[in-house]
């Protein structure tokens, strides 16, 4: 399973059980993203290259789904 298959099964997990408050499962959310950051800060520190996009992509409004 992938970090993202995972992530999607507990946190249906957390919200099917219906035994958690939001609060938490917010907190939970912001942790594992805060642990997700910082595995991508050490993996740019062991060599691995990350790529962001130029600033004049960013200038481009999302696409409303």
């Amino acid at each position: 399973m992938s970090y993202i298959e995972t992530f999607d099964a507990e946190l249906a997990a957390k919200l099917e059980s219906g035994t958690e408050d939001t609060a938490s499962i917010v907190r939970w959310v912001s942790e594992k993203v805060l642990e997700s950051y910082r595995n991508g800060i050490t993996a740019g520190q062991k060599g691995a290259t990350v790529k962001r996009q130029s600033k004049s992509s960013q200038s481009i409004p999302p696409q409303a789904q």
